[in-house]
């Protein structure tokens, strides 16, 4: 290869709110949440020779965070959650990501500090600005807690920033959400040395009854042009969401010898089993360079069981396939890559609170 649904910024409180403590400081309300999971990976081969062990025992996730919400009675407030976590990917082990792979803009994932922390404004009803270190509006999380899946899929390394500092300004204009900001650009993945990477972003989010619907466009002055449109509908057997993103080079990181333009696409299936047990699939589409048609697939299956509302216990086959010798055999890390699919499996436990 030449080049390698939604959840807001507040993901994680989102998803341990139900088990969410609340503390007073100083006559204020402040919500403590986070969580910690561990788990277990092996792999056949890997998208470079970082780490030569088919299997790793691992602490995936460790969040504390606090957060108080801005409103009539107190228009200020913040949200900071402090971390250290892995970024296993179905392209990359997270140790190809962590170590010198040239792939994080943001620093090491496994160094305890925020990675997300800004400060809310809402001077009236509807209207808000965010600022200091934000998520992006669509695509999976950074942490592996609150995703689905284990690994992140090929269109969270290729068509997300995920996360960067800047600022923005949210609208709820009640038949849809809108929202435009400014940041200094980057996202936690690009692997480009620019001096300039300043971007802006803009995108509405609507309920349309039958499906929830977002459109989003992430545009660096310098880099990557990201266009993309998500979906997400309960079908009643089944919760499924669509994630289509295309992607525009610009000059200053554009390779002659490749396209300037590459598109994927994901869907995300999750039937309904019990409330305790699902089965969240992921089935992924990338054309990273439609000039010479270089294109990979990969599929993820998580079968996961969910003792209570605020833990959960699952296990993870993702498999991708490539046109192209993309991948370095783990026990012959000396070798060129050579192989065009790579296999891992893995479990994971995880507690919220």
């Amino acid at each position: 290869m030449k080049k390698v649904l939604s959840l807001a910024a507040a993901g994680l409180l989102a998803a341990g709110a139900a088990q969410a403590g609340t503390l007073t400081v100083a006559n204020s309300d402040i919500v403590l949440y986070g969580g910690v999971s561990a788990g277990y990976d092996w792999q056949d081969n890997d998208y470079s020779a970082v780490n030569s062990n088919n299997d790793n025992f691992r602490v995936n996730t460790f969040a504390v965070g606090l957060m108080k919400k801005a409103d009539a009675n107190s228009p200020i407030g913040f949200n900071a959650a402090f971390a250290s976590f892995n970024v296993p990917t179905v392209i990359a082990s997270t140790d190809v990501v962590n170590n010198g792979s040239g792939l994080l803009n943001s620093g090491t994932t496994t160094t305890f500090k925020p990675w997300l922390a800004y400060v809310t404004i809402a001077p009236v009803e509807g209207l808000s600005v965010d600022a200091g270190l934000l998520w992006a509006k669509y695509g999976e999380a950074p942490l592996t807690i609150l995703n689905p899946h284990v690994n992140r899929g090929a269109l969270f390394v290729m068509f997300d920033p995920v996360l960067f500092a800047g600022a923005r300004v949210n609208y709820d204009a009640g038949v849809a959400k809108v929202y435009a900001g400014y940041n200094q650009g980057g996202g936690l993945y690009f692997p480009y040395n620019l001096s300039n990477r300043d971007a802006v972003e803009a995108g509405a989010l609507a309920d349309l009854g039958m499906a929830k619907v977002g459109i989003h466009m992430y545009d660096e002055s310098a880099g990557r042009n990201i266009y993309t449109l998500c979906a997400k509908a309960d079908l009643g057997m089944a919760k499924a969401g669509l994630q289509i993103s295309y992607l525009k080079e610009d000059d200053a990181i554009q390779n002659n010898t490749t396209d300037d333009s590459s598109y994927g696409v994901a869907l995300n299936i999750d039937p309904v089993v019990t409330d305790q047990i699902s089965i969240p699939v992921r089935i992924e589409y990338v054309n990273t360079d439609a000039k010479n048609d270089d294109t990979f697939w990969t599929f993820t299956i998580t079968p996961t069981y969910k003792p209570t509302k605020n833990t959960f216990v699952r296990a993870e086959l993702s498999y991708a396939t490539s046109d192209a010798n993309m991948f370095v055999d783990v026990d012959n890390p000396a070798t060129p890559k050579d192989k065009d699919n790579r296999t891992t499996l893995g479990v994971e436990a995880g507690f919220l609170f």
